[in-house]
């Protein structure tokens, strides 16, 4: 009579051994994308420990999200301001990104070049640099850039409390990267 109520199921049809491998690869799989919003700083080191064994996993499944970014104690954030130089003398200042850029997926693109700054390798930094120069030679049409990193450091709750804005002077730090000249082309 209990072979008459049991009903078969579905996963019986599945041998055990693959059941247990699926089993075990869910839960890897669970356990790597919680680990790295668990791993945000502040935190301990061996949460950051145990993120950096699943790192290549949900980096190679883009699972891997700028959780740190939007993290209770974000760091600074990095912009270009540049003065180009036309010819006959005429400058255009901006900065990039520009906060009226349309569409917004192009403002998020240019931060996150102007945020890769402070990662590249130092090898590769002057390259990387000299391109955004050129770029905006060419878009700007002058033959001289210079180009300035700003790093604006977020409000501490004190300035935040003293009604400090955010685009205050005292919370940026500039370090000229260089005057470049456009090469003919």
């Amino acid at each position: 009579m209990s072979d008459e109520v049991q009903q078969d199921r579905p996963w019986d049809a599945i041998p055990r051994w693959p059941r247990r491998l699926l089993s075990a690869w869910l839960l890897y799989h669970v356990i790597a994308i919680v680990m790295p919003p668990l791993a945000i700083p502040p935190t301990s080191s061996l949460l950051s420990e145990i993120a950096g064994l699943f790192r290549p996993y949900t980096e190679g499944l883009h699972v891997n999200h700028g959780y740190h970014y939007f993290a209770p104690q974000p760091g600074e954030s990095t912009l270009i301001a540049f003065t180009a130089t036309r010819p006959e003398g005429t400058e255009v200042k901006g900065i990039m990104p520009n906060r009226q850029i349309w569409p917004r997926l192009l403002y998020h693109r240019h931060f996150m070049l102007t945020e890769s700054l402070g990662y590249i390798p130092e090898e590769l930094r002057e390259d990387w640099v000299k391109s955004y120069a050129r770029c905006i030679s060419r878009k700007t049409q002058c033959s001289k850039v210079e180009l300035t990193r700003l790093l604006h450091y977020m409000p501490t709750m004190e300035m935040v409390n003293r009604g400090v804005t955010l685009d205050n002077p005292r919370s940026f730090d500039r370090s000229v990267l260089g005057v470049y000249q456009r090469e003919e082309e």
